[in-house]
């Protein structure tokens, strides 16, 4: 199935059943499959993406094959990290497969940076659509789906979010390669007694990580730890400020025909309706929130007073 565009260039959805045609006339950019990489939408303490970036790999450690270089790629939107691996061979040769020259590659692209904002369901070839859950894009049998639309952004701008492969040199002139087998022979013998030690106290290490994480329930990694530990710290300094302000409210000074008729808390504001308070008696009756310096508003409404304090 051919999914191409005309605009500044041709673009093109690209997976293992897409059916190219290429023109070497023209320069194409390419949205990549779901299949040729991997996402994660994440939250972590970190402000710059370089960051999020050293540590890509560990984000990762548990889902993708140990034996492939994978290559990583990293984007904010609002809060959250967009993590990416990506095998370079894998889609180099996939392009080799489809017959396209690099000479005719504009950008390459992923296809949740490109459709992240599309809403329903879209067709991309006999047994498969994409949809986008929860801000990230999947692949999903088209069989779970009665009706869906063919996938077409005649008008959609890709954005500057774009991906350089890396090429691999496959050919070595023999004595090249012989002097580096020399090279790493000896290299093997000086250092294999070294990184069999390493090993062992890496296992060791590995382990005492493993029944720790698992003793506490942690997760696996120690970005994603602090991240669910600031959330809990923003909700206790919630909570205590909310007591802090009820507190304050019981102890206000009224007056025997005054009461507090209804105290609810919603969307981080806490709301109280004092009755038979007329204008003027505010000062009086929220001096203690005054001294303490917390921040409120006041309305009157049917002989009531509101007070709204945000948190």
């Amino acid at each position: 199935m051919s999914l191409k565009f005309k605009q500044e260039s041709q673009i093109v959805y690209l997976d293992a059943t897409s059916d190219v045609t290429i023109d070497t006339s023209f320069k194409y950019r390419f949205i990549l499959s779901p299949h040729l990489y991997w996402v994660k939408k994440i939250s972590l303490p970190l402000k710059h993406v370089r960051d999020v970036k050293k540590l890509a790999h560990t984000l990762f450690e548990e889902s993708i094959p140990e034996d492939v270089h994978y290559s990583y790629y990293v984007y904010k939107k609002e809060e959250d990290f967009f993590v990416f691996a990506y095998d370079d061979k894998k889609i180099l040769a996939l392009l080799q497969e489809k017959n396209i020259p690099s000479q005719v590659i504009a950008s390459i692209h992923f296809a949740q940076s490109e459709l992240d904002s599309f809403e329903g369901v879209y067709c991309v070839n006999e047994t498969e659509v994409l949809q986008v859950k929860d801000g990230v894009v999947v692949l999903l049998p088209r069989a779970w789906f009665e009706s869906s639309e063919e996938l077409d952004v005649e008008t959609f701008k890709l954005s500057n979010k774009s991906i350089k492969l890396q090429q691999f040199n496959q050919f070595v002139e023999s004595k090249v390669l012989y002097k580096l087998i020399a090279v790493l022979s000896l290299l093997v013998l000086l250092f294999g007694a070294e990184a069999w030690f390493y090993m062992q106290e890496k296992a060791k290490v590995s382990d005492a990580r493993a029944k720790v994480f698992s003793k506490y329930g942690l997760q696996p990694t120690m970005m994603q730890n602090r991240s669910i530990l600031k959330h809990y710290e923003t909700i206790d300094k919630q909570q205590r400020a909310l007591r802090e302000d009820i507190a304050q409210l019981l102890q206000i000074p009224l007056k025997k025909d005054q009461k507090i008729q209804s105290v609810i808390y919603a969307n981080g504001k806490l709301k109280a309706v004092i009755s038979h308070v007329k204008q003027g008696e505010e000062k009086r009756i929220l001096a203690p929130f005054f001294k303490k310096k917390i921040p409120y508003e006041v309305s009157f409404k049917n002989g009531n007073l509101e007070v709204e304090m945000r948190l």
